[in-house]
């Protein structure tokens, strides 16, 4: 059966957070620091640690409410705040307890019973127990933003005691646990707080937007756009207390200034949009520490096939083949990415079974190009990807000039990205570079909120292919992993054959951090992101 992918993201509230960053002057890092205790040890990287984890965002995030954050930067304010039935395992797409302790699925995939930790508390102090779950779901679905899709095919919720969850689906959706194990999925909130909070009919949405309702290790003690963060320790936190009691995360767009106030010791955690030469500076230094762990993301080009030279099939499949990957990836990322053999990331599917390993032959596009009188290409790249994009989409402008091309290059902010499916046309980019991936460590999520036909705000460029979406929503249906890789398979064959993306290489993330930090525990679909509540220090 075919569904309707509901992804709407609030625009308002998203450029309120986003646009900050670059409009606002940023408030001195020793001065926040003082206002909260001090961060790392003054002397640099290294010393003696304090209680207090200083986190460098390059940007403002959407709102900290979780049925409607969805973007990457941000993350680690929503997991710390909130929980989940289940997550995945460190570096794994195996699925581990959260706060639900057991859990069955029926030999039809349609019921789902969850066994809930007995004794948790939100933040607020009221019990969160199966009713508490079942009001969160019904909050998704009515505030129905971003992340609302991963509940469309639920049909029904109940709580047959405080302690047991049963959700109900319409019809088989082999992702759904990875939909709730996600670090989008369903987070439970506190009903209470929602009630007491409520302005009319929001939902608590305005007051959710500087504060949280959730049970997880962290509470949000400050929420300034522009500026900072402050999540403190939450003492009835039903897992082990958290070793930095107060986590502040310092809103820095500028990667010179972070690599500054992390070499001074102002900053003790850093998760991306470091240049590779800056990290490889840090790797093996005194004081400081670096960790690569495996991410599911690719490096990669969205192609806009609506303008220009590539609303020719042709030229975009040409282009494909022209890129020197290797060339663009070496000097981008050194050994923190590797060259692309398969079209989805790393856990989704077993390699081999939706291969993608272009072999480089310029001469087709220069061919191709030879014959056009238009020969301009827009390249745009995501800001929220620091350096490294920035590299990437000047390295792609000089493989394309030398073909023949006349190639710009511009940074566009997060917000304007995740605009761009309403953007006119004349405005939007002929290529984006960015990341691609999914939500959850499932193929389904990359399709769906891609290339799925009218999905927002992620299908770019209005992707759109009837077939395509037959196959995604049969794979999302089948009742066997076997059944929904072929559909995921044939799916990426559709995809490359329309010449929309370019995967480039397969990153892995890199961690700054403080010598004497440890304790990482990492998602492979959060990407840059740590659990804080885990981290350790000596």
């Amino acid at each position: 059966m075919a569904q309707e992918l509901v992804v709407r993201l609030d625009r308002r509230r998203f450029l309120k957070g986003t646009a900050l960053a670059g409009a606002l002057a940023y408030t001195s890092s020793t001065e926040l620091l003082a206002a909260c205790g001090g961060g790392a040890s003054e002397a640099g990287g290294g010393g003696e640690l304090s209680d207090t984890l200083v986190y460098a965002f390059l940007l403002d995030m959407q709102v900290p409410d979780p049925d409607i954050f969805y973007e990457g930067e941000g993350l680690a304010v929503t997991l710390s705040c909130y929980d989940s039935l289940i997550r995945y395992k460190d570096d794994s797409p195996e699925l581990e307890p959260s706060l639900a302790e057991a859990w069955e699925v029926t030999p039809d995939g349609l019921t789902y019973t969850f066994h809930l930790k007995d004794g948790v508390t939100f933040h607020d102090g009221s019990p969160c127990d199966a009713t508490a779950w079942i009001r969160s779901m019904e909050r998704r679905t009515k505030v129905n933003q971003g992340p609302a899709y991963m509940l469309a095919q639920v049909a029904k919720t109940e709580a047959p005691d405080a302690a047991t969850l049963v959700v109900r689906l319409r019809q088989p959706v082999q992702p759904f646990l990875d939909y709730l194990a996600c670090p989008w999925g369903q987070k439970v909130v506190s009903p209470t707080a929602v009630a007491k909070n409520a302005k009319g009919d929001d939902l608590a949405q305005a007051w959710l937007e500087s504060h949280d309702a959730g049970t997880g290790a962290y509470t949000i003690a400050e929420f300034e756009p522009g500026s900072h963060y402050t999540l403190q320790a939450y003492d009835g936190y039903w897992g082990k207390a958290p070793e930095f009691s107060t986590v502040r995360i310092e809103i820095i767009p500028d990667v010179s200034t972070q690599r500054l106030k992390f070499e001074q010791g102002e900053v003790n955690l850093i998760t991306k949009g470091m240049p590779i030469d800056d990290i490889k500076t840090f790797e093996g230094k005194p004081g400081f520490t670096v960790e690569k762990r495996p991410v599911a993301w690719k490096s990669a080009i969205f192609v806009n096939p609506n303008k220009g030279i590539f609303a020719d099939q042709k030229v975009r499949q040409a282009l494909r083949l022209a890129l020197d990957r290797q060339a663009l990836l070496e000097p981008t990322y050194g050994d923190t990415a590797k060259l692309s053999t398969q079209f989805y990331p790393s856990g989704m599917l077993p390699d081999g079974v939706a291969p993608d390993d272009p072999k480089h032959d310029p001469s087709v596009l220069k061919g191709l190009v030879a014959g056009l009188d238009d020969k301009k290409v827009d390249i745009a790249y995501d800001e929220q990807g620091g350096a490294t994009d920035r590299r990437l989409a000047e390295l792609v402008q000089t493989q394309l000039q030398a073909l023949g091309l006349e190639v710009t290059v511009r940074g566009m902010p997060t917000s304007q990205t995740f605009a761009l499916f309403e953007t006119p046309e004349a405005e939007r980019p002929n290529l984006l570079v960015a990341i691609s991936g999914g939500d959850a460590l499932n193929a389904d999520t990359e399709l769906r909120i891609v290339f799925r036909t009218g999905a927002e705000p992620l299908n770019w460029f209005g992707y759109t292919l009837p077939e395509l979406d037959q196959v995604m929503d049969q794979a999302q249906a089948a009742t066997t992993k076997e059944a929904a890789y072929q559909g995921f398979a044939k799916a990426a064959e559709l995809i490359l054959d329309q010449g929309w993306l370019i995967n480039l290489g397969d990153q892995q993330d890199v961690l700054l951090m403080t010598e004497g930090i440890g304790g990482v525990v990492h998602d492979m679909a959060a990407g840059r992101q740590v659990r804080l509540e885990k981290l350790t220090k000596t």
